[in-house]
């Protein structure tokens, strides 16, 4: 069943990750000049748009982005050649996200004067559910604007497209019917029109219609996005800054309403992704309503600041409720956690009640009621399982505090180089290990280490006949996938980690990639009073902007991005062609989650990066980040800042107030 869940999700998960990031990416290599007053693309756009990407003001955007050091390392000459070499692979990666408006940014780079927006729309039609379309200001030129059409049209010609001129809502415009790529159901249409100022693509004949309808003054039944209650609701919540300022990005999105447009514009799905997002639904995750957010970029001490909201009457029903989390996030930094860590993210997770809302999920992904409930048994009775009692021996003891930390130790690269750690704080550190023993001596390919009086399991996964074990504990005999192809599936299938190790040590129940983190961490907390992070600069500079910027109120999580410690292993492995191949915690994870059928681990990496340079040549654009989430009652405010570069004088100010600072509200183990 473990594959089964996972392939819809990692390929949901990686057409929205890599969809929105790449219509970003085309976005800002489009725009360029001066705003005009017209109706908004959120004015223009339907109701039934179940995303947007939008830029408000193209050249206010560039010129804000121009100032960060993201748009610097860009133009380095030592980085800018790979960009250019690379430009084609980019664009492919747009149609395979689900772009299919066919235009490149050269097309309209020069014709933009203003906005410009993408959106992907649900539409009624049977045999097509779902719609594209680009919004962008032009001179409201006629000569200007044929010439832009004449551009797109000689480069779809070129791919042998098929043309026809109709007339839509009183306005010319102009039909591609595009070649069908291997797997299309349908041969792909394209629409392109100028009216009034805009410039209009999208794939669906009705949606132009509406468009044109639309902005021109002609009457329409459908409702627009900006009435929508939703995207109301979710905006209303961003703040009275949002309102009234510009901003150099902006987004809205229904999670589940747009999974199921990347899913349809996908094709070639299994059964068990309808399956999959039904289930969600039925579980209660339907009541995340909407993402929102913005961003501003070159900020005199922030290069980019990001707010966000999730819209969510909480608390969430049936299984969704599994996302509990109190504004309750310590502040305490564990002494354990050392000065060379490249992340740390803290949460407070309701774990005695969030982790049994999990039933019904289980439950239904396992199709039939009753298998939560057997598996828990199964732990704590099968004489060949841990017999570990979850809900008297465990949850009891969670004090529902989690530290994961990330580390990548100095010296040569490796694809093992990045570690991960999580410590979850507990209120009975013996009755723990007592429970972590019993569990362990009954895992096959697990081996103590005794270290400096505490053991460690370490669990090296073995093998079987040659081939790895691919079970999956108490869930490996339900399966979603049809009896033709599971057992292909089976056999393809691997263990999560190949290595991990648990401890517990003073008050922290850890769970760890390499062995050696904890044992660092043990050797840490014997001689530091406070965490050495706490006197880190770079540490100090994001947490003090986090907490400048959102406020110090009481949180439900925050993180601390240390750039310059987090991406040097990525970028090196990058450079070298290895990416795919880390076996690190995250890596093996996030592989599981989120990769596409074309890109799992151990097939080659399809974007060189030989013509980069060193990562020390480029560690100098490279500042901190923070992220900080809080509850409310209608979900979750979000927000997170890249810091710019700063002044040594200035820097040494902030220093200075900023460990004084962490040093007073770190508490407890800290003092």
């Amino acid at each position: 069943m473990a594959r089964s869940i996972d392939r819809p999700i990692r390929r949901f998960s990686t057409r929205w990750l890599a969809t929105s990031w790449l219509a970003g990416c085309w976005i800002l290599a489009t725009c360029q000049t001066a705003k005009a007053e017209r109706q908004t693309a959120y004015e223009l756009l339907p109701g039934t748009t179940q995303a947007v990407l939008m830029i408000p003001d193209g050249t206010r955007m560039l010129e804000n982005w121009q100032k960060t050091e993201l748009a610097k390392l860009a133009k380095d000459p030592a980085v800018a050649p790979f960009f250019e070499e690379q430009r084609q692979e980019i664009e492919k990666r747009f149609v395979d996200a689900g772009w299919r408006l066919n235009i490149k940014p050269e097309d309209i780079r020069q014709h933009l004067t203003g906005q410009v927006a993408i959106a992907w729309m649900k539409a009624e039609t049977p045999r097509k559910p779902f719609a594209m379309s680009m919004v962008a200001d032009v001179d409201d030129d006629a000569a200007a604007n044929r010439e832009l059409l004449d551009h797109i049209e000689a480069a779809l010609m070129k791919d042998k497209a098929a043309k026809s001129d109709i007339e839509l809502s009183g306005t010319d415009v102009r039909k591609f019917t595009m070649k069908p790529r291997a797997g299309d159901l349908l041969a792909q249409q394209t629409f392109y029109a100028t009216t009034g100022g805009y410039f209009f693509a999208t794939d669906d004949e009705e949606l132009m219609s509406l468009l044109i309808a639309r902005a021109t003054g002609k009457p329409v039944a459908t409702a627009n996005l900006v009435d929508d209650p939703t995207f109301q609701a979710s905006r209303s919540q961003l703040g009275d800054e949002f309102a009234a300022d510009i901003n150099d990005v902006e987004y809205f999105a229904r999670p589940i309403g747009f999974a199921k447009v990347l899913r349809d514009i996908g094709g070639q799905r299994s059964m068990s992704d309808a399956d999959m997002l039904a289930i969600l639904e039925n579980q209660g995750f339907g009541a995340i309503e909407a993402v929102c957010g913005y961003l501003k970029f070159g900020g005199k001490k922030l290069d980019i600041v990001h707010r966000g909201f999730v819209l969510a009457e909480l608390p969430l029903p049936m299984s969704a409720a599994i996302l509990d989390f109190p504004n309750k996030a310590s502040r305490e930094i564990p002494r354990f956690v050392g000065s060379g860590i490249s992340s740390l993210l803290v949460t407070n997770w309701n774990a005695n009640k969030a982790f049994w809302k999990a039933e019904g999920l289980v439950d239904e992904i396992a199709g039939a009621e009753g298998v939560f409930e057997e598996v828990i048994k199964g732990i704590r009775m099968d004489p060949n399982g841990p017999q570990v009692d979850i809900e008297k021996d465990v949850l009891p003891n969670f004090t529902n505090d989690i530290y994961s930390i990330s580390d990548s130790p100095q010296g040569e690269v490796t694809i093992n180089s990045r570690r991960n750690l999580i410590a979850l704080r507990i209120t009975d550190p013996d009755k723990m290990a007592r429970v972590v023993d019993k569990a362990m001596k009954n895992e096959p390919d697990a081996d103590p280490v005794d270290f400096d009086g505490h053991t460690i399991w370490k669990v090296v996964n073995g093998q079987d006949d040659g081939e790895l074990d691919n079970s999956f504990g108490e869930f490996d005999s339900f399966d979603l996938e049809d009896d033709s192809t599971s057992e292909d599936a089976d056999e393809e299938e691997e263990k999560w980690l190949n290595e991990w190790a648990i401890a517990v040590h003073e008050d922290y129940l850890m769970f760890t990639s390499h062995v050696e983190m904890i044992q660092e961490a043990i050797t840490l907390a014997k001689t530091a009073q406070i965490s050495p992070l706490v006197r880190e600069p770079d540490y100090n500079r994001a947490m003090k902007a986090i907490e400048d910027t959102f406020g110090a109120e009481a949180a439900c999580a925050w993180n601390i991005v240390r750039t310059k410690n987090a991406y040097r292993v990525q970028y090196e492995l990058f450079r070298e062609g290895k990416l795919n191949e880390s076996e690190s915690m995250l890596a093996s994870i996030l592989d599981k989650l989120l990769a596409s059928e074309s890109e799992i681990r151990g097939k080659a990496q399809k974007v060189s990066g030989q013509a980069l340079p060193p990562f020390e040549n480029i560690a100098s654009f490279l500042n901190p980040s923070g992220l900080m989430v809080r509850t409310t009652d209608k979900g979750w405010e979000f927000g997170s800042v890249m810091l710019g570069n700063v002044s040594e004088a200035e820097l040494g100010v902030r220093l200075d107030s900023g460990t004084a600072r962490m040093t007073n509200i770190v508490g407890g183990e800290n003092r």
